[in-house]
């Protein structure tokens, strides 16, 4: 009976604990965006920002996810610090393979528009800064790369599952009822027809266009040049410096140091940082779910078109 009740007793106090720290974790990101957003609307003279792209960048996730970038939220973030006359220039520190085609253009739109203002900004590469990733670079006034930073993958891709042959062999039947003859275009159910597979490779090319002209105005390329280095091959920063794709080889130190410079900084500015620890226990907590249901794998209707590297 006592071996009971002290079981008893340590799997309460083994839940109180949990939803203790759950609650914790809540309430600290809350306060820790309000006060991060107090911090970029402190007054400075003279400020940098840094604000960090990484991971996939998505478009207004439901529910937030750990490892992917809302662009609503950088795009906010990025709206914020333009409006601050004492912020003088903008690093944006890009670790991302790129993600969605409207997230990654609202991102590019609002750099170009803080350029507009008088902003300078400067993209700072991590480890990886391709496709979408490089797309938001290309927006900015100079480009920094590590050496070995991998960049390029210019292109779009769009991917279509077919589980047909499948739920033939298990004797499962999809009944289709639709208005059009595309209603349907793109589900997993069934294979694609020539003429849808004409239908997405016009909307490939359409945005494959948008990539080459947002890299011919925001780097100043001709269109040709661009072209020979957009068949989807990456480059590492020194490559990309060779073909024209970068500005200069360094770290987010250089990167600061060439904001101080074309922004005209005498002594040292403040450097505005993100720091969001919330996240980071986050991650160690999060994405514990193990299963994956079966409305999940087969939400057909969730067709992305992606500048990403693969």
């Amino acid at each position: 009976m006592k071996q009971k009740i002290l079981i008893y007793t340590t799997f309460i106090l083994y839940i109180i604990c949990v939803l203790s720290i759950l609650t914790f974790i809540v309430t600290g990101r809350k306060i820790d965006r309000k006060s991060k957003l107090m911090a970029l609307k402190s007054s400075f003279k003279n400020e940098i920002a840094i604000v960090n792209i990484s991971g996939p960048i998505s478009l207004n996730l439901q529910p937030r996810k750990i490892f992917a970038y809302d662009s609503g939220d950088i795009v906010n973030k990025l709206r914020i610090l333009g409006k601050k006359d004492s912020v003088k220039a903008i690093i944006l520190r890009i670790n991302s393979p790129g993600g969605s085609v409207a997230a990654v253009q609202e991102i590019y739109s609002e750099v170009m528009r803080l350029r507009q203002k008088g902003k300078i900004v400067i993209t700072s590469m991590g480890d990886v800064a391709a496709s979408g990733g490089y797309y938001v670079a290309s927006a900015c006034d100079k480009i920094v790369a590590n050496p070995g930073s991998i960049t390029g993958s210019i292109g779009v891709i769009l991917q279509i599952g077919n589980i047909e042959e499948l739920f033939k062999k298990i004797g499962v039947q999809t009944v289709v009822i639709k208005s059009g003859k595309f209603k349907d275009t793109g589900t997993m159910f069934r294979g694609i027809t020539e003429d849808e597979k004409q239908i997405f490779q016009e909307l490939i090319n359409e945005a494959y266009n948008q990539f080459i002209n947002a890299i011919v105005e925001g780097r100043k390329m001709e269109p040709d040049n661009v072209r020979k280095l957009a068949d989807g091959r990456i480059f590492t920063g020194t490559q990309a410096l060779k073909s024209g794709l970068i500005d200069k080889l360094g770290n987010d130190t250089d990167a600061i140091n060439l904001a101080k410079e074309l922004a005209n900084i005498s002594g040292e500015p403040k450097i505005i940082t993100e720091i969001d620890p919330w996240d980071r226990l986050l991650g160690i907590f999060g994405e514990t779910k193990t299963q994956t249901s079966v409305q999940e794998i087969l939400n057909v209707r969730k067709l992305r078109f992606e500048y990403m590297l693969e």
